[in-house]
């Protein structure tokens, strides 16, 4: 059992509100959302340990900026020799986001999930910090080392077995991941997570009729107002490009993406999915209009803390589309003051390997200059795609990119390496035929060969 110290009734309420509110990707207007919930948490407790450590984890793993650092050091200060040893494993994994050790904080959250099964907050975090940092495996693997320990008249039985559904498909496991879903949703419908998981099932496997079918099945679920329905979005848009119904693709781009405060500064994963979507039909032949101007403007406003290499390459790539060689040397003169800097962790060490290749790549692009920019692609996308923040789909657009820029420089050795690439992707997912719009780029550079 988990056992935490310091927890009144109406504290331990509210704590079990906010859980729920990170897990299933929702704001409760009764609470007030998950920011006004875990102050009314510890407003009720100020000294409940575990509330404090669900904020201060979470602001760490948003930011890990130096007052964030400071209010967990002066809060850490306070904790006697009393906390149980629940708590003090969660200590030890927020120390590891403070440093910016983003791989032994997955490590220590899959510890307490295997020690402590039902603590849905270490489960969580484990295994997004297992997405965060490119871990495919630990994406199934950390569910699968709890599933067995949820019944189905249990909290969260669903939400795990959505998990498991998500690493499965990560790891081309793709029955386990179908059994999975179905299991997420049939308890509990309104899983915006499990629909997700079941989205990147048909992505991964090139499948985007059964995905769009899928999507407009639960459509009725996963729209109602959650903060992730974005990002399904995204899916469903793609899935429509996939197989060039564009009218279909823009219109969700047009009516979901713009929708709000989506698409804003500093948010950045609306803005990434903006930026690949728009990306992905330029590469595809098809006329974005303006659309993507106001994209770069939001990047070019958002700046970097460099906490994700992911994001930073997405920022690159949206100013290659607009022609912005201003903003990518700047953002190429910051990363390097980021990898001569003191700071450590993850992401620095796969931004001093591969961050500055692929940004000299979009530096080249947006140059015309597709020989070049081929040349710095081909040293960093095919291990960024394996090492960084994201999903196998998210990250999908990296190939795209160098692909594309292979078929525009038309050198042999380009187009040859290009289809190299996608050759491994297709093993890497453990398919046997290519997406429609990737199969359309393995066309025209057949016809390159033949034009050789």
């Amino acid at each position: 059992a988990v056992v935490s110290t310091q927890s009144t009734g109406k504290a331990a309420k509210l704590y079990d509100a906010a859980l729920d509110q990170m897990v299933y990707y929702y704001d409760n207007p009764q609470l007030g959302g998950l920011g006004e919930t875990i102050q009314q948490m510890l407003a009720e407790d100020p000294g409940f340990v575990s509330g404090n450590l669900l904020r201060l984890s979470l602001e760490l793993f948003m930011t890990s900026s130096s007052e964030t650092r400071e209010k967990f050091d002066k809060y850490c200060a306070t904790l006697g020799e009393g906390i149980t040893e629940w708590e003090k494993m969660h200590v030890s994994a927020a120390r590891c986001l403070y440093a910016e050790d983003l791989i032994g904080a997955m490590e220590q959250y899959a510890a307490i999930a295997v020690r402590y099964p039902h603590d849905i907050h270490g489960f969580n975090i484990g295994f997004i910090l297992g997405l965060v940092t490119g871990q495919t495996s630990y994406l199934r693997d950390v569910p699968l080392s709890v599933v067995e320990k949820y019944k189905p008249d249990m909290p969260h039985y669903g939400l795990v077995h959505g998990k498991l559904c998500f690493g499965h498909a990560e790891m081309g496991e793709y029955e386990s991941a179908k059994r999975c879903g179905n299991i997420a949703l049939e308890a509990f419908p309104l899983d915006s997570w499990a629909v997700h998981a079941m989205a990147h099932m048909y992505e991964n496997q090139a499948k985007p009729k059964e995905e769009i079918s899928f999507l407009e099945e639960t459509s009725k679920h996963w729209t109602r107002g959650v903060n992730f329905s974005h990002h399904i979005h995204w899916h469903h848009a793609n899935a429509y490009a996939q197989i060039q119904d564009y009218d279909s693709a823009l219109a969700v781009y047009d009516t979901q993406f713009m929708r709000g405060s989506c698409l804003s500064p500093g948010n950045v994963f609306p803005l990434s999915d903006a930026s690949s979507f728009l990306m992905r039909m330029k590469i595809d032949g098809h006329d974005i209009a303006d659309r993507h101007l106001s994209v770069a403007e939001m990047w070019s406003k958002s700046g970097s803390n460099f906490t994700s290499l992911f994001y930073d390459a997405h920022s690159a790539f949206t100013a290659a589309m607009v022609g912005d060689t201003t903003a990518i040397t700047q953002l190429r003169g910051e990363m390097e003051e980021y990898i001569a800097s003191d700071r450590a962790g993850w992401n620095k060490v796969v931004t001093s390997k591969y961050g500055l290749d692929f940004v000299d790549g979009m530096k080249h692009l947006a140059d015309e200059d597709y020989a070049e920019a081929t040349e710095k692609l081909a040293r960093s996308v095919p291990h960024v795609i394996k090492v960084i923040h994201g999903s196998k789909a998210q990250k999908s657009i990296f190939s795209l990119i160098y692909i594309y820029c292979a078929i525009l420089s038309g050198d042999k050795k380009h187009l040859e390496q290009a289809q190299e690439h996608m050759e491994e992707l297709m093993r890497w997912n453990k398919v046997t035929s290519l997406p429609p719009l990737q199969q359309r780029l393995w066309n025209r550079i057949q016809r390159q060969h033949d034009d050789h």
